[in-house]
């Protein structure tokens, strides 16, 4: 039986997790008692203020909730915190592997170097790890509004901790027309220079044209990409060129990308043979889960038992984790499919 607990149990993986945008309200207030940082006592109202409007009026404004969390993501300890409690949360997903986004430079306002707040985060990872069935990497994100100069830095000082964690760089925040050639010469420069791979945000409110762009670029995977959504001419570009597209549905039903869930093109997409895989954005700001996201489409869009395996597969297949573990979590998706015929 396909069922939600059937989703729940599975073996999942998740490629597309924001830090900031996923650390549970009760944590985000034991990090400010901890760090002596004033906070609201009720735990209500730091939710809301964490959670994005179920319809935003552009993806502007979805990211306003991240001004409110990230002046308490500011030393060593906050993060370790913050990174295993995403860690957490997965393993009670029923996730086993997951890859961690986070711009390092936004957590460097009170003192933190760039080495620091990414040893910081990849404690929390290794720690969790510890703690529970779950094996977790790092992204490392720059943001869109930074100067190159000071882009190419703090990559540079992020990935010269030569962290094994450390597996892929992004892109993230607002899209502009044609912001991906400005960063091409630095992106290649950068993962010729370290072993890492490349994913970009790109097509979440943009035109298709950026993910163009994007896999120019040498992206590997393209978070959200929701812009292919009617072009068939792009989707049979993607699929030949076997990129990922990180689909979040929740979070581009708030920022608008896409009417509501009835306007996701699972099916077209299944059809086109572009190659997905589901992932939550940001669990807190977006308030789901990643079983959430697969039992919105499994209630909604007819997701059937055969396609949610298939998606896991795919974002186990175009992971940035190494064969080893790769063959690993396949191994559990075959043993957990075959055990729960």
């Amino acid at each position: 039986m396909f069922t939600n607990d059937y989703i729940h149990q599975f073996p999942k993986a998740e490629l597309h997790c924001h830090l900031d945008g996923s650390i549970r309200p009760k944590t985000l207030q034991q990090i400010a008692r901890q760090d002596q940082l004033p906070i609201e006592d009720d735990l209500l109202v730091i939710t809301q203020k964490m959670q994005a409007p179920t319809s935003c009026e552009h993806l502007v404004d979805y990211l306003k909730s991240f001004d409110y969390v990230l002046p308490y993501l500011q030393t060593e300890l906050a993060l370790e915190t913050a990174a295993f409690d995403v860690m957490e949360q997965a393993a009670q997903d029923g996730i086993l592997y997951i890859e961690i986004r986070f711009a390092p430079s936004l957590s460097t306002k009170k003192g933190l170097s760039i080495t620091q707040v990414v040893e910081a985060v990849a404690k929390g990872v290794a720690k969790a790890e510890k703690a529970f069935s779950i094996t977790g990497n790092l992204l490392i994100s720059g943001m869109r509004n930074e100067e190159l100069i000071d882009l190419e830095e703090h990559f540079k000082l992020a990935l010269e901790t030569r962290h094994t964690k450390i597996v892929g760089i992004d892109l993230a925040g607002p899209e502009l027309d044609g912001y991906v050639p400005t960063y091409q010469q630095t992106l290649s420069v950068l993962t010729n220079d370290y072993p890492v791979q490349l994913t970009l945000h790109a097509g979440e409110c943009g035109c298709v044209a950026n993910v163009y762009q994007a896999i120019e670029a040498g992206a590997k995977r393209i978070g959200h990409g929701i812009a292919l959504k009617g072009d068939v001419q792009a989707q049979r570009y993607c699929a030949e060129q076997n990129i990922c597209i990180e689909s979040c549905p929740t979070s581009n039903i708030q920022t608008r990308a896409i009417k509501d869930i009835h306007d996701y093109p699972l099916k077209e997409w299944l059809s086109n043979q572009v190659v997905f895989c589901l992932n939550t954005d940001n669990k807190t700001v977006s308030n789901t889960t990643l079983t959430k996201e697969y039992c919105l489409l499994k209630d909604e869009l007819s997701l059937t038992k055969e396609e949610f395996i298939h998606l896991n597969k795919q974002a186990v297949i175009h992971s940035f984790a190494i064969d080893e573990v790769k063959e690993q979590l396949l191994h559990a998706i075959e043993t957990f499919t075959y055990n729960k015929k």
